[in-house]
């Protein structure tokens, strides 16, 4: 992992200049491209790389992520970087909506195993919701805390809410599971104010 980690950096520079090309090129040729079927291919090429682009950068993230331990971060900064994979694991449509609130207070997790937990609980509502169904995720800010709640259909077991749980309380605050929901409570990490 650490060999892979120090890859991440060149690797996204590089599809981030090849990805500059293709998106220059698909520009250029839309200006010039006659109106209806020839459009909305090159529309579709350029959705396809913008989704590409989406879902390297969230793995190369991963990749540089700080080994296990506690660190600062925002929960909806955390949970917008994964989107793409969540979204790849949750393939159909609807099966994964998410509501992140703006500015929500830092908190102090294992950004590892909250990421890793997410991941396993994408991939156990994929293989045991019913279809047409999915899962929400919505991060809150309220006055003292930030709050992750995540919301399955009812009766639904899926292990990693558990793990989730178990996760926030490792970290001061606290997690529920009630019939297929868990909310997760962190209280907001106290920056060390800058010298001015």
């Amino acid at each position: 992992m650490a060999a892979l980690a120090g890859l991440a950096r060149p690797v996204q520079h590089d599809i981030n200049n090849l990805l500059t090309v293709v998106f220059a090129n698909l520009e250029m040729l839309k200006r010039t491209a006659a109106a209806g079927g020839p459009q909305r291919q090159l529309d579709r090429i350029q959705e396809a790389a913008r989704r590409f682009e989406g879902t390297s950068r969230a793995i190369l993230s991963m990749l540089r992520r700080p080994a296990a331990g506690e660190v600062t971060i925002r929960l909806s900064e955390v949970i917008a970087a994964m989107q793409p994979l969540l979204h790849l694991l949750l393939p159909a449509p609807g099966a994964l909506t998410l509501e992140i609130a703006v500015e929500d207070r830092p908190v102090r997790i294992d950004r590892a195993a909250l990421e890793e937990a997410l991941l396993a609980l994408a991939e156990q509502a994929a293989e045991t919701l019913p279809r047409g169904s999915g899962i929400r995720l919505a991060v809150v800010r309220r006055e003292s805390c930030s709050e992750l709640a995540i919301v399955a259909p009812q009766g639904t077991s899926l292990p990693a809410l558990a793990t989730l749980a178990a996760l926030a309380e490792a970290s001061g605050g606290s997690g529920t599971v009630e019939d297929g929901c868990c909310r997760l409570t962190l209280p907001p990490e106290v920056l060390a104010a800058t010298p001015a």
